[in-house]
């Protein structure tokens, strides 16, 4: 029988092994394919092998037209487009809307994120909300970006509290209870410290008389505001609140440079830290703050304290101002300080591993900003930049991307704001001219929007379809609380 011929059997055989190896030949090279081009890797119209990279595109409002080096794609925001390697002229078109436009490098391999293109209509209509005689005593927006908070002229404890989830609604009048706040002989201002994570606490800085005391307001209840230096038994020279807590506080003595906690529970402030010439505090146990105790001449030190471990990032000459901050990032810690004649900003990426690692003689700065005379110091609301300011001059660093950006601005900052703030994750805002100006972190697509009072602050809702500002009436000294559209009729 065949299959007990010993030849036949060694040829069926080989015919197998041959069999198996083509076919474990096909899957390598199917393998390396699939590789290949995961990878990147592709064939361009010469035959040469290029790698393409990837851009992912969104916007708002969507969907936009992407033209790349003034060609138009078929498809549109959001979306996901592979290019070759290269640098690329991006512009996304919508109608109705002023064109966004920037120039992006893409590296083989990689995957460039363009999610933060924001389209401002072509034309803006504000319209009228609210009417005060004359200019309110001040205007801040909850971090939720829900409750705008507007303070009545001439009726100095008195506040219009606006719904931004129901436009249409009239505000609701909120009045701090009688004797809360100490008898003023002068006039008397308010200045906005911070809100509480609560969305409902408010912290404000009532001037008076030469003198500060700092209240506690409950937008939902104002019988339950508290004046805190009252409660506390002391008169700091600044005060603020211990990881966005209500009820949980910081106490800084200017004159001793002394840093003290309380809580409404605990009301006696406990000692906390000595010699303390700026700081910031972050979540519930970590504060960055500067010192002179333990200095070297002619030195101070920059400190940083996560529950009860304490180390020393760098040195400073003395003789301030100093800036910090810090917070975290996609689960990391970044610090950054700056010493303001020095004209530099530092910043550091995740110290603390670095520092308990016994690695402080290294420690070095992932990044240095020059800015002359900086005299503010901020994240983004998403944390991913870094802006450095000395008046029109910025710095920015991108954590994410690990790139700096330095820039200044055409456009004069109108007093009494003394720098810019961030309109969201990726833009920052101030007013100019009487305008308010937006534009990206790196100074890209400024636009002009609407008329606005530079002290006030500009409040955007939660998903930035409608911008609301105080802005000149028209008799004299009246100021319109304005609400306009960021969308478009069409789109509305």
């Amino acid at each position: 029988m065949d299959y007990l011929d010993p030849k036949k059997q060694f040829r069926h055989k080989v015919m197998l092994w041959i069999g198996y190896g083509l076919i474990g030949i096909a899957i390598a090279i199917g393998t390396l394919v699939l590789l290949y081009q995961a990878y990147g890797f592709g064939l361009g119209k010469n035959g040469k092998v290029i790698q393409n990279g990837l851009f992912f595109f969104s916007s708002h409002p969507h969907p936009a037209d992407i033209y790349v080096n003034g060609t138009l794609k078929s498809v549109r925001t959001n979306t996901r487009l592979s290019l070759p390697e290269g640098i690329y002229n991006i512009t996304l078109k919508r109608d109705g809307y002023r064109d966004w436009q920037r120039i992006i490098p893409l590296d083989g391999g990689s995957v460039e994120h363009v999610d933060y293109p924001f389209l401002v209509p072509k034309s803006l209509s504000p319209k009228k909300v609210n009417a005060y005689a004359a200019a309110p005593t001040l205007m801040t927006q909850s971090p939720d970006r829900r409750w705008v908070f507007v303070g009545q002229p001439g009726a100095f404890t008195t506040f219009d509290v606006f719904d931004l989830k129901n436009p249409d609604k009239a505000p609701v009048t909120v009045s701090l209870p009688a004797n809360l706040l100490s008898k003023a002989s002068s006039p008397e201002s308010w200045q906005f410290v911070e809100w509480a994570d609560d969305n409902q606490h408010l912290l404000l800085q009532h001037l008076y008389d030469g003198k500060t005391e700092y209240v506690l307001v409950d937008r939902t209840d104002p019988s339950q505001s508290v004046n805190l230096n009252a409660t506390l038994s002391t008169a700091p020279g600044k005060l603020t609140l211990k990881n966005k807590k209500y009820d949980q506080y910081y106490l800084y003595d200017t004159a001793a440079d002394n840093l003290k906690i309380a809580t409404l529970k605990q009301p006696s402030p406990q000692a906390y830290l000595e010699h303390v010439l700026a700081y910031q505090s972050y979540s519930d146990d970590t504060m960055l703050y500067v010192t002179d105790s333990g200095a070297p001449a002619g030195k101070v030190l920059l400190r940083l304290r996560v529950g009860d471990k304490t180390w020393t990032v760098r040195n400073f000459p003395a003789g301030g101002p100093y800036l910090v901050d810090l917070t975290e990032y996609s689960g990391t810690m970044y610090v950054t300080a700056s010493a303001v004649n020095e004209n530099k900003v530092y910043i550091y990426k995740d110290p603390v591993s670095q520092l308990s690692g016994g690695s402080a003689q290294s420690l070095a700065p992932v990044q240095v900003l020059h800015v002359s005379q900086p005299g503010y110091l901020s994240f983004s609301d998403s944390a991913q930049f870094i802006v450095a300011e000395g008046g029109t001059e910025f710095g920015v660093y991108d954590v994410e991307n690990k790139q700096a950006f330095h820039y200044t601005s055409p456009f004069a900052i109108d007093a009494p704001q003394v720098h810019a703030g961030w309109m969201d994750g990726n833009r920052l805002t101030y007013v100019s001219d009487g305008k308010l100006v937006i534009f990206d972190y790196d100074d890209a697509n400024r636009q002009v929007l609407v008329s606005a009072d530079s002290r006030y602050e500009p409040a955007f809702t939660q998903n930035y379809n409608f911008l609301y500002t105080l802005s000149p009436g028209t008799s004299a000294g009246q100021l319109n609380l304005d609400r306009t559209p960021l969308l478009t009729p069409a789109d509305q």
